[in-house]
Order: C-alpha cells, then structure tokens, then sequence
C-alpha cells in the first residue's frame, strides 16, 4: 500500500494564481464563480477544514470508505496478527497510520499539502474569472480564468456549489480505496490461515 501523492488535490486551482486582499470578492457557495474566489482563498490560506467543507460530498465518500478500509486493516492486525508478524506486514504496507486516524476529514487533511502563499497583485489578475459554463443540467460547471486555469465546480446538497476532482485525481483517490480494500482483504486471508479469522 503506497501513500497517495500530496498533489491528490490540486484541483487545478494553482497557488501562484491565488489572489489576495481585497482585489476579488470574499466568494461563497452560491454560484461557481463565487466559489472559485472562495477556494483559493482557503487553498492559499492553507484553510485545511474549510477545504473540507467545500469538498463535493461523493469526494467526502470516497475518503470516509478509503479510511474505513484503512481502520479495518490496522485493527486486524494489531488484534489478530501474531506480533512476530504483524511488524513485517505493516512494513510491507507501508504503515498504518492511515488507520489511526480519528476521521475521514483527518485524512484528507493528511493527503493534501496546503501551501499558505502570499499572492501578488498579477497574481490577483489572473485568478479571476473569465468565463463560466453550467454544463446542460445545471450540475456542473467550468469556470475559465484569465489566467488559463479551467476549474470544473459540482452542484450538492441545498443548490450550494462544491469543489470537485478533475477525473485524474479522483481516479487516484479510488485506486488508494481500492488498495487498502485489497489489503483488507489479504490480511483477512493470512488470518485465515493462521486459523486466527474471526466470525
């Protein structure tokens, strides 16, 4: 089980662009536009539990399955593993401290890498938006910077706008779900053979 890659949540939102002071409105989650100049804000401010928030809920699933997943392994094998082994297999893991951790939100937070940057006013310039496009239901959203950046925003919960995964980082962010599934599964093998599988 290898550690998922820091840049999991880049979002395509780059910090350089990231803009500051009162050069842009405070943003908010009632439209896409808002949301974007709310997200670099948080994202530059290293804002890491307001990033949460403003995650799309089937992304928050994603991490609340992954971290079950990851509980279960780590149980298993501090409980039923017989200690000559179980440090070899968490080694062969790659640890457990995934495991360890008390919620799904802690382990976003351990995935990502916030980086706190002060903006600067080209900075501010490029950040805002260009162009938005809700995409034929009204679900989604592609917002355009002058910059360059093209950002994709979800609809959820009370028509508030969340901030989504491009299709790459999510595609990541299951494969880690997938992995620690697979190791779930493993471990449970090797207690079955051990004849230390639980009912």
């Amino acid at each position: 089980m290898t550690s998922l890659p820091k840049r999991l949540l880049h979002l395509s939102v780059a910090l350089a662009t990231a803009v500051g002071g009162c050069s842009i409105p405070e943003g908010d989650q009632s439209s896409p536009s808002q949301l974007h100049y709310l997200w670099i804000k948080v994202r530059a401010g290293g804002e890491a539990d307001q990033m949460w928030e403003l995650l799309h809920p089937e992304a928050r699933k994603e991490f609340e399955t992954w971290l079950a997943a990851e509980k279960a392994v780590a149980a298993e094998i501090k409980s039923a593993y017989p200690a000559e082994d179980a440090t070899a297999a968490i080694k062969a893991m790659g640890g457990i401290e995934r495991g360890e951790l008390e919620s799904a939100r802690a382990l976003f937070v351990k995935t990502i890498t916030p980086s706190p940057t002060i903006p600067g006013t080209l900075g501010s310039v490029g950040a805002r938006v260009r162009s938005e496009v809700l995409s034929d239901d009204g679900s989604a959203a592609s917002i355009r910077t002058f910059g360059g950046d093209e950002v994709v925003f979800k609809k959820g919960p009370e028509d508030k706008w969340f901030v989504t995964l491009q299709a790459d980082e999510f595609v990541r962010l299951r494969n880690a779900r997938e992995r620690a599934e697979e190791n779930l599964k493993r471990v449970k093998a090797n207690l079955q053979k051990l004849g230390r599988n639980k009912p």
